[in-house]
């Protein structure tokens, strides 16, 4: 009786060193370490069973010796190649093909082995067509069976012509350069270009005027042609060929098309003109038509592989494929760009599905910027299929014995065998199983429970459980939730309880998000288990934290510490829940201050409801600045410290020109720009709707141009930039004397510092608006007149002269007024509007106030603009 066997590292130690072997594909797609049944066969042994195999990675791949490998060790290809390596195998016969760099970027993004479509026809070590044709005789390269009448003859064919009768002979011919067959005392047939059935009817009549002779032609030789291989094939160049040869058997001649290389827009050059040949036609829909016959002077031109797609999963045929605008037949006109893909066409490549019935069509898919997508494909016809888009089709959603479910931010949804994943540990073996925005401090586990016939929810931490610190035991028909920080940042919105299943769920198109919709109940048991950070962090909020949640991760989660934070005082305040505290029907409250040089942030653990406050630094640098411009040696904007003041940002900035005039200073302040604009806007809205007022009254209606006065002049007061001036010294001198005058500075500060003037400007309606020349023997009534005095629409008893500090005093100009103003170099006359068009609003405010401060404001505005 034969000894019976099992797979183990001691067999496969002797196996190694006996024989060459190839990794065999298991049914999870990963790789078994024990092909070699038929050598241990040879030596005696009988197998015990073919189908006990553990199901188990090896993650890490150290083993010195091959006896230190575990029986029924699974490996994938690269892991045979690392062990390979590790025991210093290289020189054995190995005969193991490490994957290409696309077969490697499409496995890991779905943690399973996908090979490119078609590349495998080529497999195993071809000899050339020289090699083959030396080592067989000139029938060898004839096909099977009689030729049919049809070949066509061409220059250097060979006929087999037996004569039988009154001649008798059996030669054989070959048709010469001049495209003539000779035959012994015959005349010259023009043989080339013509079938062979057409010179056997030749011959046959010839043989009619000898006595009693029958002829017998066949094909004797082929003639060769030359046929040039190019491009992404294993071994490009020219090839030696009969014209029985086709395109696949030149292309087996140069060992294959390269994985870098096309299938599908290989280009077959003929006399200057180019065919497209596309080998998925005899693939995928056997199409015979494709073992096109090659000429003499042909090339095949292989060019770089194209946009590729995968089909991953429950698919009969799961592979990496290649693209092309078209699929209608082998051959078609090149193209630049690849048309997009429906699911219908996707699960023709892939062979259809393995299961009929309910299936999940899941695309993962690559944003411009390379992060992943994963959407829900409903309908087969809409195309969104494109390069490096993944298929994943699994069954649906459903209960099966023996089987946990895998849902939310996961690159490996789907039902698991329990037998296989009876743990978190083994179900989340490694990072690649998570998405990459995971969030890692929560995941749930949705158990039912037999004996109170409900749902119950237990909160684990994904982190934890990647990196081997938390593990529990899993069981049949539980369904392991994982989300991304997407659906935990919108459970931070205002009015939590009001949260919809639909406002969790995730956007088609944001980076790997989970297809899944959270019910209340999940919605709920996430936000009471949530602990609140605080303070100088980058990202303030809720997070919800399972079981062995540190400090250190809360803190990472939220975006890390900022610059401004303090590690010396972090408050962390929780709840007590202890038995005394539940007796009494009340909850306390323990704080702790958690100083990083004493205690590690990895240390301290959380608990649901805690909250964190990050403290700030008090004596930080303040992020914020002001801005000087004008009149100082160095203008510019200014970063502050808290406590500078007004006299500090000019001795900063080098101090006052010579030209400078610190009486016509202008500090504006961004809370005044503010509630100066608000003020505006606030003006703007009551003078539309007392316009709105006044045109339903029928009998003070304003007329056509009143109207449209008013209307432009809301949308002057919504369109208008706002100052926020306030009077300052900025004189140093004054400011060493008086320190009580020296402003206190707030970040978004402005100061200009203008030009000493040596004129008085006249604004507003005058004829002639202008800057005039200073002279202290003018009053306010001659700068008018030299303006060109007023326009109609001037109010007259409302003129104010606006002073270089920025303060206002009213005019009073008539002829009987003899008291004289001073109006000092800098200043500027203002002459209002009349707000008589506006009588008709009776309801908004003071419409003459409005218009003197728009005059200001632009005043204002020109100073700083003009600098």
């Amino acid at each position: 009786m034969k000894p019976v066997f099992k797979i183990t590292s001691a067999l496969l130690c002797g196996a190694v060193m006996s024989m060459a072997f190839t990794t065999a594909r298991a049914e999870n797609n990963s790789y078994l370490l024990a092909p070699f049944v038929p050598w241990l066969q040879s030596q005696g042994y009988e197998q015990e069973s073919e189908t006990k195999h553990a199901d188990q990675r090896v993650k890490n791949i150290n083993y010195k010796s091959l006896r230190d490998v575990p029986d029924n060790a699974v490996l994938s290809p690269r892991d045979t190649l690392k062990l390979i390596k590790n025991m210093s195998l290289e020189g054995a016969d190995l005969n193991i093909e490490q994957p290409s760099p696309l077969e490697d970027a499409y496995s890991n993004r779905i943690i399973e082995e996908l090979h490119q479509f078609g590349y495998e026809m080529f497999a195993g070590k071809q000899s050339s067509a020289n090699e083959q044709m030396e080592h067989s005789t000139p029938r060898h390269n004839l096909p099977a069976g009689a030729v049919q009448d049809d070949f066509v003859l061409g220059m250097g064919d060979s006929l087999h012509i037996t004569f039988r009768g009154q001649r008798s002979s059996n030669n054989i011919y070959e048709i010469n350069s001049e495209g003539l067959l000779i035959i012994d005392d015959l005349a010259p047939i023009s043989a080339a270009g013509r079938t062979i059935g057409q010179v056997r009817e030749i011959l046959e009549e010839t043989a009619q005027d000898l006595h009693n002779t029958d002829v017998y032609v066949s094909l004797d030789k082929i003639r060769q042609i030359d046929v040039l291989v190019l491009g992404h094939v294993q071994k490009p160049g020219r090839q030696t060929l009969t014209v029985f040869h086709t395109v696949l058997d030149a292309l087996n001649y140069a060992e294959g098309v390269q994985k870098t290389g096309s299938m599908r827009q290989i280009k077959l050059i003929r006399g200057g003109r180019s065919t497209i040949i596309d080998l998925y036609g005899l693939l995928i829909h056997g199409s015979t038509n494709m073992d096109l016959a090659l000429k003499d002077g042909d090339k095949l031109v292989i060019p770089p592989i194209g946009p590729t797609v995968a089909v991953a999963g429950g698919v009969k045929r799961p592979a990496i494929y290649e693209i092309l605008p078209h699929m209608k037949g082998m051959l078609s006109k090149p193209h630049i760009t690849s048309r997009k893909m429906n699911l219908e066409e996707m699960l023709e490549l892939g062979g259809g599905v393995l299961t009929p019935g309910q299936n999940r069509y899941i695309k993962l898919g690559l944003t411009a910027d390379g992060q992943e997508t994963v959407t829900d494909i409903n309908s087969p016809l809409d195309k969104v299929f494109g390069d490096g888009s993944i298929l994943m089709v699994s069954p649906s959603v459903e209960s099966r014995a023996g089987t946990i479910e895998l849902v939310g931010h996961t690159r490996r949804p789907g039902l698991h065998d329990i037998d296989k994943s009876s743990t978190l540990s083994e179900l989340l073996d490694n990072e690649r199983v998570l998405g990459p925005d995971i969030y890692p401090l929560i995941g749930v586990i949705e158990r039912w429970n037999d004996e109170q016939m409900t749902r119950e929810m237990i909160a684990f931490p994904p982190l934890l459980v990647v990196k081997g610190q938390f593990d529990r035991k899993l069981q049949d028909g539980d369904v392991i939730h994982l989300f991304s920080r997407d659906q935990i940042t919108a459970l931070q919105k205002p009015h939590k309880d009001n949260i919809s299943p639909e406002q969790i769920e995730p956007a088609v198109g944001s980076a790997m998000n989970a297809p899944e919709k959270l019910d209340p109940i999940l919605i709920s048991f996430l936000t009471e288990r949530a602990a609140f950070i605080r303070g100088a962090v980058r990202q303030e909020g809720a997070y919800p934290v399972a079981e062995g949640t540190s400090l250190e991760n809360l803190i990472a989660v939220a975006g890390g510490l900022t610059l401004e934070a303090t590690t010396r005082n972090i408050e962390v305040t929780s709840a007590l829940l202890g038995e005394g505290h539940q007796t009494e029907g009340r909850s306390g409250t323990l704080r702790k201050h958690i100083n990083f040089a004493e205690d590690s942030p990895a240390d301290v653990i959380l608990q649901a409801g805690d909250t964190v406050r990050v403290n700030q630094k008090f004596n930080k640098v303040a992020d914020n600045s002001v801005l000087l411009i004008g009149q100082v040696r160095h203008p510019g904007r200014y970063d502050l410290m808290p406590g500078d003041k007004m006299s500090d940002l000019i001795d900063r900035a080098g101090g006052l020109t010579q030209q400078a005039y610190a009486e016509g200073a202008i500090f504006s302040r961004e809370s005044e720009r503010r509630a100066e604009e608000s003020r505006f806007r606030a003006a703007a809205r009551d003078m539309e709707r007392a316009l709105a007022v006044a045109m339903d009254d029928e009998d003070k209606a304003p007329d056509t141009s009143q109207i449209a006065m008013a209307r432009d002049l809301a949308a002057e007061l919504r369109q208008v930039e706002a100052v926020g001036r306030i009077t300052v010294e900025a004189d140093p001198g004054i400011l060493d004397t008086q320190p009580e005058l020296d402003m206190l500075l707030e970040s978004g500060d402005r100061l200009y510092i203008p030009q000493r003037p040596l004129t008085v400007r006249v604004a507003g309606e005058v004829l002639s608006p202008a800057s005039l020349q200073f002279r202290k023997e003018k009053n306010p009534r001659d700068y008018v007149a030299e303006a060109g005095g007023y326009t109609y629409h001037a109010d007259k008893d409302r003129v104010f002269v606006l002073y270089p500090d920025g303060s206002a005093q009213p005019l009073q100009l008539s002829m009987w007024n003899h008291n004289a103003v001073m109006i000092p170099p800098g200043s500027t006359i203002v002459v209002p509007r009349d707000p008589k068009p506006f009588d008709f609003i009776q309801s908004a405010r003071d419409v003459s106030q409005i218009l003197s401060n728009l005059a200001i404001t632009g005043i204002f505005l020109d100073d700083i603009r003009d600098d």
